[in-house]
């Protein structure tokens, strides 16, 4: 039996994480409101056909209510009706459009579920959220071994537009390779987070890599993608909060694998390894900033034939499209929407279908690039 004092602790963590979950999920929410709503030329790609005859005012109500939902938490966290119900509507929305399955989006679901599962097992709930942090931060860096990281991420990104390394010296192959350093630094410091004597080291470790990331795409960096600046500073929080400033849990696989937890462990433990294999999704798998995600150029013969995708191409930019009007979808999804399209080639093949369907004069033609393959 815990101590009183120890469960007070533990059911304070679980509110203060419910809190800081919220506070950072509204911000990304309200950023990208034209992705969750269908205010937007980007077109919705639902997981099923049947989700196209719903409505634009559907959308936007489960958007409203998924707002006034994470504001009521922040005044009500422990509110099982609030709690269930945010939930729900998350995953309808994410139904109605798979771009919606961000990374964030998703981590943030499953901390609302554990919640939800553990509400009178408050330290269940601590050891499953130490779970969910390590098995995000092990796949996350498994999936930058890669030559594609290699490319754009470390090379193009990082040295080349950060940092100012010319091009040529940052394809030297020494200094290539030491872009692996990261996914081997990020992997070690997931696992380290399960055991006693290495988890505040590792904890502060990557509160310092979360504090490079948003000085890297901050405004004092390269100013990009501002959607996920409020998940780097959400996970900066659960790392001292779980890890530096409340009494430590010892990590049992036992306690997992203990009723619902189940969930948890297969969704976030079990699941993301076979996306090696190409059996499950890269943002599921945290395969953010990978340099393996598949990407769609679109194009375009006639722009008036499309004029509200004009302001979207750029001619002469790429080579797939022998100098003529190119859209790269990821550029669209982030210009109109604030957030990445849905890297799956399932869901870019629905965005063509209905871009087909929508501008049949435009003359489109589709380029898909797979680096995972």
């Amino acid at each position: 039996m815990l101590n009183k004092q120890a469960q007070k602790d533990h059911e304070k963590l679980s509110i203060l994480i419910i809190r800081i979950t919220c506070l950072c999920w509204l911000p990304a929410k309200l950023l990208g409101w034209r992705m969750f709503t269908t205010y937007r030329a980007f077109p919705t790609a639902p997981v099923f056909k049947i989700f196209d005859q719903f409505p634009s005012v559907v959308h936007t109500l489960i958007f409203v209510a998924s707002i006034l939902f994470m504001a009521s938490l922040l005044i009500i966290p422990k509110y099982k009706p609030v709690l269930y119900g945010l939930l729900i509507i998350e995953f309808i929305s994410c139904l109605l459009d798979q771009n919606r399955l961000q990374p964030w989006n998703y981590l943030y679901c499953f901390i609302l579920l554990t919640t939800i599962i553990n509400a009178d097992k408050q330290k269940l709930g601590t050891i499953a959220f130490t779970f969910i942090l390590a098995a995000t931060y092990f796949y996350s860096g498994l999936g930058k071994l890669n030559f594609g990281f290699l490319h754009a991420i470390w090379g193009n990104m990082l040295l080349h537009s950060f940092l100012n390394i010319p091009v040529a010296t940052g394809r030297e192959t020494w200094l290539q390779y030491c872009g692996l350093l990261i996914g081997f630094f990020e992997l070690t410091a997931g696992v380290g987070l399960l055991f006693l004597k290495t988890r505040k080291i590792a904890a502060a470790l990557l509160i310092l890599m979360h504090l490079f990331i948003l000085v890297f795409l901050g405004p004092f960096g390269l100013n990009y993608n501002r959607i996920v600046w409020p998940w780097n500073f959400a996970m900066i929080i659960y790392l001292y909060l779980i890890f530096l400033k409340f009494e430590q849990v010892p990590f049992s696989f036992r306690t997992v694998f203990t009723s619902w937890n189940n969930l948890v462990f297969v969704f976030l433990g079990i699941l993301p390894a076979l996306n090696f294999a190409g059996w499950w999704d890269n943002y599921l798998s945290s395969g953010v900033y990978s340099g393996k995600l598949p990407q769609m150029i679109i194009c375009v013969k006639d722009t008036s034939k499309c004029r509200e995708l004009k302001r979207f191409c750029k001619t002469g930019t790429h080579q797939f499209c022998d100098g003529s009007n190119a859209i790269n979808l990821q550029y669209w999804s982030m210009a109109e929407t604030q957030m990445a399209p849905y890297p799956e080639i399932r869901a870019y093949e629905i965005l063509q279908h209905k871009l087909e369907a929508k501008y049949p004069a435009a003359g489109l033609t589709f380029v898909y690039i797979n680096p995972g393959q």
